[in-house]
C-alpha cells in the first residue's frame, strides 16, 4: 500500500473518532432535558448519522447460582420433632446412657432409630397418598426391622439379672410406634403404656432403696408414650394421615431430596451399578463374579455336599480338637437348616381373614372386628365355643355346651345360655360376659379390665382369676325385676401370714 492510502486511511479514522465523540457529548446533554409529562427526552441523534457505530457494550456478568431451596418440613412432623423427639425422647436417651448397663444401653439405641424412622415414615406420609397394601408394607419395612430386633435382644437378655426387667419395659413399649397401622392409634398406645408400667411397676419396686434413677427412667419412658399418645390424637386421630393431593410412593422415592433449584449445577451422574455375572460361568474363573455365579445355581450348589459322620465331629472327639485335623470322607450330601425367622410382633402382624366354622366338636369364632350380630346356634352338649383374637364383636352362644374359651380378644362381648363345663378368659381385656342360664366355673387369666354378669340360676359359679384387675361381678338384685344388677368388684389385694408353720392368705377389706 502507498504512503498516500495510508494518509487517507489514517485521516478517515481521525474524522470518525471526531463524530463519534461529537455525539456522545450531544446525547450527554440532552439526556437531562424534561419532558412535558415529566419524563425525560431521549437524545436527539436525527441529524447526526455516523457512517460506523460504536460497538455495543459487553453483557454483564451472570448472578450467581441460588443456593438450593430448603422444603418447608409439614407442621405435623415440625409438632413431631418438638413434642416426642426434642421434648421427651432425648432426655430419656441421655438419663439411659448416664448409669444403665451397655444392655439397656444397646435396646435403648435401637429405640432412637426407630423413633427416627417413624419420622422419616411422617414425612413421607404428608408428601404422598396412601399405598397399596404391597407398598404400605415395604415402607413399613424398616419399623417392623426395628421391632423384631429389639424383641430378639429383649429375649436373649434373659440371663441378665441385673437388667432384665429394664429390657422387658423397651420391649413392651417397642410395638407403640406400630400405631400406624391402628384405626384407633390413641387407645392402642394407652394399652402398650399399660403393658410397659407392669414390668416398670417392678423396677420401681426392685430399685427403690438403691437408685432413684431407676424409678426417674421408668417415668422417663413413660413420658415419652405419654407425648407420642398427645400428638397422635392431635394430627392422626384415626389413623396415620396421608396427603390426599400428594404425589405416588414411586415418584417420591426417585425425587432427589433437597434438590437445588433451576440455574444450579446438575448433581453428579451415580456411579455404574456393578457387572451380573453370568450364571453360566465357571466358578473356576476366580473372583467375586464366580462367587456370585456360584451361588446363582440354587439347589446345584448344596447337591456335593456331604453330611459328617460321628467320628469327625470335634465336640465329640477330643483328640481332633488336639490335633485340629478332621480325615475327609465321602458322604451323601444334605442341606444346612436355614435359622429359624424370629416371629413378627402381635402389634405388627397383617389382618388375618376371619373366620366362623364348626370344625370336628369345636366351633371357631377368630378374627372378627367390630361385628355385632355373631350367633353360635344349632350347639350339642359336647361342643365347645373358642373365640381367638376378635376386637370389639358380640358373639352369643344358644343352647347348652360344654365349654367356651376366650383367648387375645379386645372389647368382645359374650352373650352364653348354658355351660356344662366352664367359661375361660385369658389375655382378653376389657371382655363382658353375661351367663343367662347354668354356670359351675369362671376362669380368668393375664386380663385387666372385665364384666361378669351371672343369672340367678348361675349364682353357685366359682370365680377364679390370676394376674388381673379391675374385674366386677354384677349380681340380679333380690326383689327386682329382670335385668336389675348390683355391681361388686372381685379382690386383688390379698394378706398372706404365716400360721402354724403354714401359710394363710385373706382377702384385704378396706373399709371407710
Amino acid at each position: 500500500m502507498s504512503s498516500q492510502g495510508l494518509h487517507s486511511l489514517t485521516t478517515i479514522i481521525k474524522r470518525l473518532e471526531a463524530a463519534t465523540s461529537r455525539l456522545e457529548d450531544l446525547a450527554a446533554s440532552t439526556s437531562h432535558i424534561p419532558t412535558s409529562d415529566g419524563s425525560k427526552a431521549a437524545p436527539n441523534t436525527s441529524s447526526y448519522v455516523p457512517s460506523v457505530s460504536s460497538p455495543p457494550p459487553p453483557p454483564p456478568p451472570p448472578p450467581p447460582a441460588a443456593a438450593p431451596a430448603m422444603q418447608a418440613v409439614p407442621k405435623s412432623v415440625t409438632a413431631y420433632d418438638e413434642v416426642v423427639i426434642d421434648g421427651k425422647l432425648k432426655p430419656f436417651l441421655e438419663l439411659t446412657r448416664s448409669f444403665a448397663g451397655p444392655s439397656v444401653v444397646e435396646i435403648v439405641g435401637l429405640v432412637e432409630q426407630q423413633f427416627k424412622d417413624l419420622r422419616d415414615l411422617l414425612l413421607t406420609a404428608s408428601a404422598c397418598t396412601k399405598p397399596d397394601d404391597k407398598g404400605l408394607k415395604e415402607i413399613l419395612a424398616p419399623i417392623y426391622g426395628n421391632i423384631e430386633a429389639i424383641s430378639r435382644m429383649k429375649e436373649g437378655g434373659r440371663k441378665d439379672r441385673d437388667w432384665f426387667a429394664h429390657l422387658m419395659v423397651i420391649g413392651e413399649g417397642a410395638p407403640s410406634v406400630g400405631w400406624v397401622i391402628q384405626p384407633k392409634p390413641g387407645p392402642y398406645i394407652g394399652e402398650i403404656k399399660d403393658q410397659v408400667l407392669y414390668y416398670g411397676n417392678r423396677v420401681i419396686k426392685d430399685f427403690k432403696d438403691k437408685d432413684p434413677k431407676h424409678a426417674e427412667w421408668v417415668r422417663s419412658f413413660t413420658a415419652v408414650l405419654d407425648d407420642l399418645r398427645k400428638y397422635v390424637m392431635e394430627y392422626h386421630t384415626t389413623g396415620l394421615t396421608w396427603n390426599t393431593k400428594g404425589i405416588p410412593i414411586a415418584q417420591h422415592k426417585s425425587k432427589p431430596q433437597g434438590s437445588p433449584s433451576a440455574g444450579g449445577p446438575p448433581p453428579p451422574p451415580p456411579p455404574p451399578p456393578p457387572p451380573v455375572a453370568d450364571a453360566s460361568a465357571p466358578a473356576a474363573s476366580g473372583g467375586t463374579a464366580a462367587v456370585f455365579a456360584e451361588l446363582n445355581r440354587g439347589a446345584e450348589v448344596t447337591k456335593n455336599l456331604r453330611k459328617v459322620d460321628k467320628s469327625e465331629m470335634t465336640h465329640k472327639n477330643p483328640e481332633l480338637r488336639a490335633s485340629s485335623v478332621v480325615p475327609s470322607s465321602v458322604g451323601s450330601g444334605a442341606a444346612a437348616k436355614k435359622p429359624l425367622r424370629p416371629a413378627k410382633p402381635q402389634a405388627l402382624m397383617g389382618k388375618k381373614p376371619a373366620k366362623f366354622a364348626l370344625e370336628g366338636k369345636a366351633w371357631n369364632v377368630e378374627y372378627h372386628e367390630d361385628e355385632k350380630n355373631l350367633t353360635v346356634q344349632d350347639t350339642q352338649l359336647n361342643q365347645v365355643v373358642n373365640i381367638f383374637g376378635c376386637k370389639n364383636t358380640v358373639i352369643q352362644v344358644k343352647g347348652k355346651i360344654n365349654a367356651v374359651t376366650l383367648v387375645n380378644c379386645t372389647k368382645t362381648s359374650v352373650l352364653i345360655e348354658s355351660v356344662v363345663s366352664s367359661v375361660s378368659v385369658t389375655k382378653s381385656p376389657s371382655f363382658q360376659i353375661q351367663i343367662t342360664g347354668t354356670c359351675p366355673m369362671i376362669q380368668i387369666d393375664s386380663t385387666d379390665s372385665g364384666q361378669i354378669y351371672l343369672s340367678k340360676s348361675s349364682l353357685e359359679a366359682e370365680i377364679t382369676t390370676a394376674k388381673c384387675s379391675s374385674i366386677n361381678v354384677s349380681l340380679p338384685v333380690e326383689d327386682e325385676e329382670e335385668g336389675v344388677y348390683e355391681e361388686q368388684p372381685v379382690p386383688e389385694m390379698l394378706k398372706t401370714v404365716v400360721k402354724d408353720g403354714k401359710l394363710v392368705t385373706t382377702v384385704v377389706e378396706h373399709v371407710g
